[in-house]
């Protein structure tokens, strides 16, 4: 006989199933404007002029965006940036997109609208996707020619199913306020797919979709030059080990990074200050 647990949890996982099949793969608690930047970047024809004008729409992400431009990792004299215009053009639609995406995720863990698991899940998903976006954007920098910005913008979205399932299951929640979903044992299984799928319908490159879909496959042993897959794989396993000397000879996108030397094992000591110094830009 099958428990009610199982049978809503099989309930669930199904409404998943359509979604991913229908394309109907949104975060419903994502500011508009955050979106409309996914939508409007996926045209080649979008330009500075029509991201300012959806940036200008959301007065907390303007801001967000002025701040960062003003940083010190961006800025590049000591006049001061006060027009979007100006700071869209300095930071480049790549650094737009990873910033309102970081302040998409910081606005959904200020939500006071989610239940206290669906909350404390939310803020585990966000210190996850900042330390191993600021791990990617090293590690890249360090041990490889792949540009920076887009392993931090991978390592940022690397959630983004965990967040779909915690979505789903807040909504579930008000619909049947009975019934209890496992969710990280859910996310566990269908994440790397659902993210795989958002980040598809976001237009985004085809190396960072598959960077999202193999991130947890930490024996994947790919061939020619390292890719955005070896990093996110290599940071998520240098992140998750207790001791990351154990991982040599375990994961070969550690192995690729470094040349076969196990330098890249040692990465969290040797480059610690930049990576928390990345990690608090994110999280300001």
């Amino acid at each position: 006989m099958v428990s009610s647990a199982h049978a809503t949890a099989f309930g669930f996982v199904e409404r998943l199933a359509r979604d991913l099949k229908d394309d109907r793969l949104e975060l419903p608690a994502f500011p508009d404007a955050v979106l409309r930047i996914q939508h409007a970047l996926q045209s080649p024809d979008t330009g500075i002029n029509d991201i300012v004008t959806i940036v200008q729409s959301d007065a907390a992400l303007a801001a967000r965006i002025l701040k960062t431009a003003n940083s010190a990792a961006v800025r590049r004299s000591d006049k001061e940036i006060t027009d979007l215009r100006t700071a869209v053009t300095r930071m480049g639609l790549g650094l737009v997109r990873t910033t309102a995406i970081a302040f998409a995720m910081r606005q959904m863990r200020l939500k006071d609208t989610y239940s206290p698991a669906g909350r404390a899940e939310i803020e585990n998903i966000w210190h996850d996707s900042i330390r191993i976006a600021a791990v990617c954007a090293v590690l890249a920098k360090r041990y490889t020619r792949l540009n920076a910005d887009q392993a931090l913008l991978t390592g940022l979205l690397h959630v983004l199913g965990r967040l779909y399932v915690v979505m789903r299951a807040e909504e579930h929640a008000k619909e049947k306020p009975l019934e209890r979903i496992d969710v990280r044992e859910i996310a566990a299984d269908w994440h790397a797919a659902i993210c795989t799928a958002i980040v598809t319908s976001w237009g985004l490159p085809e190396a960072l979709q598959h960077a999202v879909e193999k991130q947890d496959e930490v024996d994947l042993a790919l061939e020619g030059d390292v890719t955005l897959t070896d990093v996110l794989i290599a940071a998520k396993a240098l992140v998750a080990a207790a001791d990351p000397a154990e991982l040599a000879g375990k994961c070969p996108a550690l192995e690729r990074l470094s040349g076969g030397r196990r330098d890249a094992l040692a990465a969290l000591d040797v480059h610690r200050d930049e990576i928390d110094a990345l990690r608090a830009s994110l999280a300001e």
